[in-house]
């Protein structure tokens, strides 16, 4: 009896001494932020942004704009300080459609986009709420078809550099964002389906964006030859 008692002490005192068990987390550690403050300007070269809306309940139609200009007035010590405003050329719409319809055309006419009486849409921020160490929520005014509504956009910093890996005498900042918005809000009512109906597409459209923005190197060197970097 004594020995069985002996054993279940060392037991005991065993399972008290070892180390407690580290929650599990999934938050992704921050990156570093390796550009300075100052004013960006968009690289529409590499940045994109594409549109998605459910299509009689069978897939989401994705078309993207080609055309995009911007500013991003980065404050790196403060990120929740930085501005942006972004423009989206409507005129530069570009759908997958190979018939004999010219589809882009048709969605800027003045039942759907308008383009002729609005070739613009646009976005400011409002305000910036941090969401994790690599996220946070970019609220803004979002004007489409000359209508403006509040438009929140989910954004994760994927990046920075200064000077570009490439060579280039430039600081550059990278962000992923997405978010939603509802069309009838701006007047685009065309094919509208009914409220959980399959019959038409669906009303709430969802904006991918992908951003680069870069701005000079203040001081830095004339830049000699270097290799080109492909564009997408």
């Amino acid at each position: 009896m004594r020995l069985m008692l002996a054993a279940a002490a060392a037991l005991c005192l065993a399972a008290c001494n070892q180390p407690a068990e580290t929650p599990a987390t999934t938050e992704a550690p921050a990156i570093a932020v390796n550009a300075p403050t100052g004013a960006y300007t968009l690289d529409a070269n590499h940045s994109t942004l594409t549109v998605r809306a459910q299509r009689f309940g069978l897939s989401y139609y994705t078309l993207r704009f080609n055309k995009l200009s911007g500013t991003l007035n980065f404050n790196a010590e403060n990120p929740e300080q930085s501005t942006i405003e972004a423009t989206v050329d409507v005129t530069s719409l570009d759908t997958p459609y190979t018939g004999d319809r010219d589809f882009d055309s048709e969605l800027q006419n003045s039942s759907w986009l308008d383009s002729t009486g609005f070739p613009t849409a646009t976005f400011r921020s409002t305000a910036i709420e941090k969401t994790g160490p690599n996220t946070a929520r970019v609220t803004g005014d979002f004007t489409l078809r000359g209508v403006t509504h509040p438009l929140t956009l989910d954004v994760t910093y994927d990046g920075s550099t200064s000077p570009h890996p490439m060579g280039m005498q430039i600081s550059s900042i990278g962000f992923s964002a997405r978010g939603t918005f509802q069309r009838s809000q701006f007047g685009v009512r065309e094919l509208l389906a009914t409220a959980g109906g399959n019959d038409g597409v669906g009303d709430q459209v969802e904006l991918v964006i992908e951003a680069e923005f870069t701005r000079p190197i203040e001081s830095a060197p004339v830049p000699g030859n270097t290799t080109a970097e492909p564009v997408n």
